[in-house]
Formats: structure tokens, sequence, C-alpha cells
């Protein structure tokens, strides 16, 4: 059973008038559409939502139903019954705006990763749940909520964005199953995986072929990385949001176990996301510097120049195998 308090989130619901969703920054399809698949059924039952991610929506999402009303910023002066925070492990992966709001009576956790710190008053954590979007689903059909065809949609989103269109090892039949009942609500398969994975501005691939002439492979071809770096987005006129996504290409490589990609935040700062394929738990590695995730994909934030920064994952990554495979 996952470390739930389902009944009690759900007198919560009941119970409250006024309500924050949050999800983690540089936010993907669960992180967004599970917030808002909430914060619509939250609505259509009389409730004040207020829906927040520091970074907002990301270009590429925001097609979902009711994306412009995510906020940016909160409001001062306000206090807020409950605040629900979506597909985040650690309250400081919201950000710094976060904090400063102080009238908040009661946090609920609702998450699927297992680096997941517990943190809040309740907790709703499964991390054997596809996606976040998953756990909104089994509690919108506990309390019961209609799921209409905006939230069916942000819900599907959400489980497809997760397990990678159903490529992913955290891709299970419930998954499916809910999958499958939300294209029973009117969800169109196609429409949304063209708008996630087949509607690309042309930056997107200038962006893409400086990436890949990065590519790095180590360890006797079990381990492939690629670099994205501050001058390349200035290059191509993009942003972060269009890297999201490229760690899958080194992860493609024919006898690769573990991907990388390490896209520079700043000077002397660095974003790793790892992706693993066979049965190896990348959240290990990230929670060494200080990071979280998925088994099968992970990330962590790390200080130093790109060669101090690249000599430390793959030591890293390289002993895990060695302790793996001796």
């Amino acid at each position: 059973m996952p470390r739930a308090m389902i009944e009690q989130i759900v007198k919560e619901i009941k119970e409250d008038r006024r309500f924050l969703i949050a999800s983690h920054q540089s936010p993907e399809g669960d992180a967004i559409g599970s917030s808002l698949a909430l914060a619509i059924a939250l609505k259509n039952l009389g409730k004040e939502v207020t829906t927040f991610n520091q970074d907002g929506v990301p270009k590429l999402l925001q097609f979902l139903p009711r994306a412009k009303e995510v906020s940016r910023e909160l409001p001062r002066g306000i206090t807020y019954d409950c605040a629900f925070i979506v597909d985040c492990g650690d309250p400081e992966l919201l950000g710094e705006e976060f904090p400063r709001i102080k009238g908040i009576r009661k946090i609920i956790n609702i998450d699927h990763h297992s680096t997941n710190n517990g943190f809040g008053d309740l907790q709703f954590i499964d991390p054997g749940a596809s996606a976040a979007g998953v756990l909104i689903y089994r509690l919108l059909k506990k309390i019961p909520a209609e799921i209409t065809q905006e939230i069916a949609t942000n819900i599907y989103a959400a489980i497809l964005s997760d397990t990678g269109s159903f490529h992913y090892h955290n891709t299970t039949a419930e998954g499916l199953r809910i999958a499958g009942e939300m294209i029973e609500q009117g969800v169109e398969p196609e429409k949304i995986a063209q708008q996630l994975y087949e509607t690309q501005p042309s930056a997107y691939l200038q962006l893409l072929a400086l990436v890949l002439g990065t590519l790095e492979v180590a360890h006797g071809g079990k381990v492939a990385s690629v670099t994205v770096l501050q001058e390349m987005f200035q290059r191509t006129g993009t942003s972060k949001e269009a890297a999201e996504g490229f760690v899958n290409y080194p992860s493609s490589i024919e006898g690769v176990s573990v991907a990388l990609l390490f896209r520079e935040i700043s000077e002397g700062k660095f974003k790793v996301s790892f992706r693993a394929r066979e049965k190896i738990d990348v959240s290990l590695l990230a929670q060494e510097f200080g990071g979280g995730g998925h088994q099968g994909a992970a990330g962590c934030t790390i200080e130093g120049t790109l060669p101090e920064v690249k000599k430390s994952v793959l030591q890293v990554v390289g002993k895990h195998l060695q302790d793996r495979d001796p």
C-alpha cells in the first residue's frame, strides 16, 4: 500500500474552501497536467483555487485546458485552507516564491517519486504509480468528482509525458487503463501526441544539432552524454525548455545503460539529467549529488566547471556500474 492518507485528504477537500496547488520548477507534462486536473476538479466543486508554478507553463504545454490559469506569482496577504504540492519530492524545488506565503493552514503532499522526503501534514505518495496524474485520478474517484474532458486531457497528458509515451519502465497496467478511460472521456491521443512530440520550432532542431555534436561515450560504451551550454541557447534563440527530452538521444544508443544530459544553468552551475536503461536505479546516483527522482529518470544540480562536473558524475556512474556488474 502507498503511504497515503487519502480519506483525510478527501475530508479536507470537502470541508475547506480556499486551495493552493503548486508544482516544481522547470515543470514537465506530469507536473502541469496533474496540477491542472486537480485545480479544475476543485473549481467544479465550487472551491476557490490558485494554481502556481514559479517558472510558469512551458510553451509546449500551453495547449492544455486552463493552462493560462497557472500563475507565476502568488498574491500577498491571502490565506489558504490547504496547499497541494503535486509531483514534487522536496518543497525546495518549488522555488523561492512559495516560502513567502505564510497563510497556509495545511500542506498535502501528492507525489510518486521514490526520493520524496515525506514533507507536509498529509501525504499521498506512491512510487509505484506511473505519474502524479495517476494519483490525482485516484483522488478524484475517491471524492468522487466528475472527470470532465478538460480533466481527462490533463490526466492523459500527465501519464503520457511521465512514461515517455508509454516507453519507460514506469509504464504500468493501471496507467494504461486510466489512459484508456481518458480516451473514453473524449481525449484525442493523436492530438496530444502531436502537441507534445511533433510540434517544434525550427530553432529546436538547430539547438539539437549543436547538442548532438557534444555526444561523448564512456565506460566501454555503457554511458553516453550530451551537453547544453547557455551559449547554445543564445545562438539559437531558445530556452531551457527546448532541451527537455534531449537526454533521450544518448539513451537510444545501443549498449548504453545510463544516459546523461549536462545543462548549464549559469556559470559554474549545471543541471544533470539521468536516464536508465535496464533495471538501474539512477535516483540513487542523483541522490549522491543532493538530487532525486525515479528509478529510470532522475536529476540533480551540481556546482563546478563543466570538466569537474563531468568527472564527478562519471566517477559515480562508473562505480555504480562496476558494483552492479563486477
